[in-house]
């Protein structure tokens, strides 16, 4: 009877949990834990569950707890992800491994690993790991991810390669703008335009992929044309320091001072430790006073 009650107030604080109403998960989570120490599922899920709050040291306590008991993959997974929210690297690297190695058919385990060694630059090993996934899942978010890797590796043929062998009927924004980075440096700049146009029609307010569009135009050395993407990221993010940074630095390029100082000025006064808008301040200063 006691278990039963257990059980009820583990599947009660799961729900509050995914409602993200945390302080009565937690609530639910600990009375359950204060009747039945060693319900697995309830440690996975108070794992789950300070991790999600942060407290990583808990989070890892519990998941332990759990495998203590019983070896379940996602046990393994769960304390591989902590491990390396924790910065504790190699710990996770084994945790993740063994999942792999006693349940080869679970896939998370080895999507920790790739992921891990993309996060440590092994990314050699990375590589190897996702093509190993997706020759058995060959998912479009799979093949997203080992274009990653290739671009990480600078790679950009063979991330292009990969995105080019996608259908392009799916390609949503994120898909385009990968394709007009890649593009981009190799210095395609009719495709590079290309991709983040197309990547601006799925999602028409995302500043990252306007920024690049601006860059491809500057690389073509098509400034007013860079410029006017650069303002149209000020109207839709007027207080981001970056770009009021980034059009300070092509008034510069213009050679109009005064309006570059009231932009690098914005972004200072948004952010007044704002290291690049700093820079170019002082090179402004630097070259008013020779000129003075």
């Amino acid at each position: 009877m006691e278990k039963e009650k257990a059980i009820a107030l583990n599947n009660e604080g799961a729900r509050h949990f995914l409602n993200q109403s945390f302080g009565k998960a937690e609530e639910c989570y600990l009375k359950a834990y204060a009747i039945d120490p060693n319900n697995t599922s309830l440690l996975n899920n108070m794992g789950l569950f300070y991790q999600q709050q942060k407290a990583i040291d808990k989070s890892i306590s519990f998941f332990e707890k759990a495998i203590a008991i019983t070896v379940k993959p996602h046990f393994l997974v769960n304390l591989g992800n902590a491990l390396s929210m924790k910065g504790k690297f190699e710990l996770a690297w084994k945790k993740y491994f063994e999942a792999n190695e006693r349940f080869p058919e679970h896939e998370n385990a080895k999507i920790g690993l790739a992921k891990l060694a993309t996060h440590i630059n092994k990314l050699d090993q990375a590589v190897q790991i996702w093509q190993s996934i997706i020759a058995s899942n060959p998912s479009e978010q799979h093949k997203t991810q080992l274009v990653k890797v290739y671009m990480k590796k600078r790679a950009w043929e063979r991330a292009i390669q990969l995105l080019n062998a996608m259908e392009s009927d799916s390609k949503g924004g994120e898909l385009w703008f990968l394709s007009g980075q890649c593009e981009l440096q190799l210095k395609n700049y009719g495709l590079a335009l290309k991709a983040f146009k197309s990547a601006l029609a799925e999602e028409p307010d995302n500043t990252s992929y306007r920024h690049y569009l601006a860059m491809t135009y500057l690389g073509m050395g098509n400034v007013e044309e860079g410029l006017d993407q650069l303002i149209k990221n000020e109207r839709l993010a007027p207080e981001n320091p970056a770009i009021l940074t980034d059009i300070a630095v092509v008034y510069m390029s213009k050679g109009d001072f005064d309006a570059a100082s009231n932009y690098l000025n914005k972004a200072l006064n948004f952010a007044p430790d704002f290291e690049k808008a700093l820079y170019y301040k002082s090179q402004i200063n630097s070259a008013r006073q020779k000129q003075n």
